[in-house]
């Protein structure tokens, strides 16, 4: 590894508590790599002391990609080093972080752990982290891959324009489109991981957060910015009265079944599936919605 890399760790905050964990985690991931934290938004009340290399930068309002924006044109590192405060990072993070880009490839996504004290968290990270978790091998990163446990170099994050500030939902999605467009698609590497624990410890949570999901994916396919768009029979199934739930139950036990059953590691998991089932199910009734009540080709 270059002996000249310096790290910015890229924090976005809306004030939840898990952020003291967050950046407990990462002081007890100093390695070799020199580093600095940047936490963009709002700090969590009461307020605590923070470290010498830990900047605070307000952002009352902002959406999560502006204020990761707002972190990147502050930061001076050579790479960007982006998670979520409610994660929480493993022992070595940092310099294996440091090690999967100086080693070639410039865009990575790490490893993600499910928390494992909640069945209805564990289900919604089943859902969405299935094609990064630790137990996956390394190799080109399939499916989602999001903002918190992402390595970028600083000149492919600058060539690629950063996160869109307009978007509040999705920014993930649309960054790293565009930058595999520009020739620059997302490595996995499980080497460095980190622990989510989103919180969302109902049934109800989970239903909030994959309609939130679905709109956001809607927009960017109906604005081109991802690839795809909504099959033929969505359309026609949304109009007809009970067509929308009845393929939308099918759907989610087959997108479950294909996430677990194929991959043994996940077998530990199964108290997790009815949350993973809800949050699929979930999606495709907003999308549903979203696709029937927009023109075709709209």
């Amino acid at each position: 590894m270059a002996g000249n890399e310096h790290i910015s760790i890229l924090i976005p905050s809306n004030g939840r508590p898990c952020l003291w964990d967050a950046l407990r985690s990462i002081e007890a991931a100093r390695g070799q790599v020199p580093f600095e934290v940047l936490v963009a938004g709002a700090l969590p009340e009461p307020r605590r002391p923070l470290a010498e290399n830990v900047h605070f930068l307000p952002g009352e309002g902002l959406g999560t990609g502006a204020l990761r924006n707002r972190a990147a044109r502050n930061a001076r590192g050579s790479i960007f080093l982006f998670t979520d405060s409610d994660c929480v990072v493993d022992p070595a993070w940092i310099d294996r972080a440091a090690a999967a880009v100086t080693d070639g490839h410039p865009l990575v996504a790490g490893g993600i752990r499910f928390p494992e004290n909640n069945a209805w968290d564990l289900g919604d990270n089943l859902a969405i982290f299935h094609g990064v978790h630790v137990s996956r091998p390394a190799g080109p990163a399939t499916g989602h891959v999001g903002t918190n446990n992402l390595a970028v170099a600083r000149t492919v994050f600058e060539a690629v324009g950063g996160f869109d500030d307009r978007l509040t939902v999705g920014e993930d999605g649309d960054f790293l489109e565009r930058a595999r467009r520009a020739g620059h698609p997302a490595w996995f590497d499980p080497s460095f991981a980190v622990r989510h624990q989103s919180g969302r410890d109902t049934a109800a949570a989970v239903r909030a957060h994959a309609r939130w999901y679905a709109e956001g994916y809607a927009r960017l396919l109906a604005e081109g910015r991802v690839p795809g768009q909504p099959w033929r029979a969505d359309r026609i199934l949304g109009r007809i009265p009970g067509g929308a739930a009845a393929w939308s139950a099918l759907k989610a036990a087959l997108g479950v079944l294909g996430v677990v059953l194929p991959h043994p590691p996940f077998w530990r998991y199964l108290r997790g599936v009815p949350g993973a089932g809800l949050f699929y199910y979930a999606r495709r009734r907003e999308l549903f919605r979203q696709w029937t009540d927009r023109p075709a080709g709209g």
